[in-house]
């Protein structure tokens, strides 16, 4: 039997969902290895053998791609917060548009000829949301694949209003300490439309008196950010506000995505262009609740559905969030249901709502689990002109099939999980549907995720 090498030399085939090169070991066994990029020949360590495959790490380029670049953070080869900054953007974006092809293709769709692609706006400093970990040594990332901490001062990802404040509580180890008393987790918010950022502590309870007026203290002393608070809303500086809740807004003015935004050669870039008969809304949400953390390019997002949703009468938006799609469908002209199992959600939801004079007839919603709902809707004969749906990474399931049930003209479906995706959208188009656009967004660049939407139609 021959015997394994130590850092046997391999080449990588292709790039895999995750961000990690596609190789194969003597045997023939699949092996995955972070770091690494189609074309590459590479040393590599392997650190852990699966029943189907290996994962490694490089440990010499031996022949590099040309697509490689130096990447720019010097956290980059320990911190697991992103992992493709050595990666050029152009290459990026081409290689998560053939990532979401296969992922079709492995399950059973037949992707269009052509796929749309649309870049970030900003490649870095696009983030307005930024969750950070932390123990009384620092304030940072995880260690890729570990739970050691990597401390940092600044991310090339987020906004320049976060990295102030992060820079100022990284230079502050008393309040660090403090911090670690408290959560294993915190989150910077910039509000889009003020600047305002918040340091939102991931809690799962009210803290004490005590401890909540020592971290008031530490806030208004050093004014490390604009508002501290709980992830349950409880205000712990400035001591007085107006608000009833921690609460951000985005201001939006949408238009229409160009057609070529639809379905485009893969690999171009792609903006929105021509006016939406200047729909202007804005849309608020509690600090530490679920929002894009791309809030330039979430405006691109709305207005690529909106688009692609081509004005209906009717429209279903499951998962619908704090009406991220509902709030502008409304506005554009359709009557909106809204399903979301969120709490916050619904009540964000509802408040956007009014606060954008829509009643109840033009944007209604519901609270409840999107599959349950769905059946449920298919039970009470209910139409649709337009289904749009933007879950979690998970994904619809089983569910998906209910969807055509309702007979729409059109269906958008938006996902951040390539291989969820395609199960779903093969649930669709086995029962009826047909995949007529598909576009990926690069809604978090430097990073493996990838973002997609996709226009179906019975």
């Amino acid at each position: 039997m021959a015997v394994p090498q130590e850092n046997p030399l391999v080449h990588i085939e292709k790039l895999v969902h995750g961000g990690r090169g596609l190789g194969r070991l003597g045997s023939g066994k699949v092996v995955l290895v972070a770091g690494a990029l189609p074309g590459e020949r590479v040393r590599i360590a392997v650190q852990q053998e699966a029943r189907g495959h290996a994962e490694a790490v490089v440990q010499e380029i031996v022949a590099a791609a040309a697509e490689r670049v130096r990447p720019a953070c010097p956290h980059y080869p320990d911190c697991g917060g992103c992992d493709l900054q050595h990666v050029a953007y152009a290459a990026q974006l081409r290689l998560k548009t053939g990532i979401v092809r296969e992922s079709l293709q492995r399950a059973g769709v037949t992707p269009p000829a052509e796929t749309g692609v649309l870049a970030s706006p900003l490649p870095y400093g696009y983030r307005f949301r930024l969750r950070l970990h932390l123990n009384r040594q620092g304030l940072g990332f995880y260690r890729r694949q570990s739970n050691t901490l990597v401390p940092v001062n600044r991310c090339l990802l987020a906004s320049e209003g976060i990295n102030a404040a992060l820079a100022k509580i990284a230079a502050d180890p008393d309040f660090i300490r403090l911090l670690a008393q408290v959560v294993t987790e915190v989150e910077l918010d910039e509000c889009p439309q003020t600047g305002r950022v918040f340091l939102v502590l991931a809690t799962k309870k009210a803290l004490m008196p005590a401890l909540r007026e020592r971290l008031a203290r530490s806030a208004a002393r050093a004014r490390f950010v604009d508002c501290l608070c709980t992830a349950q809303g409880q205000f712990l500086f400035p001591f007085s506000t107006a608000d009833a809740l921690p609460t951000l807004c985005q201001p939006f003015r949408l238009e229409p995505a160009s057609r070529d935004a639809l379905s485009g050669e893969a690999g171009r870039q792609h903006s929105p262009c021509l006016p939406l008969a200047g729909l202007a809304y804005a849309l608020h949400w509690q600090a530490g609740s679920f929002f894009q953390a791309n809030t330039r390019h979430n405006a691109n997002l709305v207005a690529l559905a909106l688009t692609a949703a081509a004005q209906p009468k009717r429209a279903l938006d499951l998962f619908c969030g704090a009406g991220n799609f509902s709030i502008p469908l409304a506005l554009n002209g359709a009557e909106v249901l809204g399903v979301e199992s969120s709490p916050a959600g619904i009540h964000w939801a509802r408040r956007n709502a009014v606060a954008n004079g829509l009643d109840a007839r033009k944007a209604s919603f519901i609270m409840a689990d999107a599959g349950r709902a769905l059946d449920r809707l298919v039970r009470e004969g209910r139409r649709f002109d337009l289904v749009l749906l933007d879950p979690p990474r998970q994904g619809l399931g089983r569910a998906a099939a209910h969807v055509p049930k309702l007979l729409p003209k059109r269906i958008v479906s938006i996902s951040c999980d390539p291989a969820t995706h395609a199960r779903d959208l093969q649930i669709m188009c086995t029962a009826g549907c047909r995949l007529e656009q598909l576009t990926v967004m690069d809604m978090f660049p430097q990073t493996h995720h990838i973002e997609s939407l996709a226009l179906l139609s019975l």
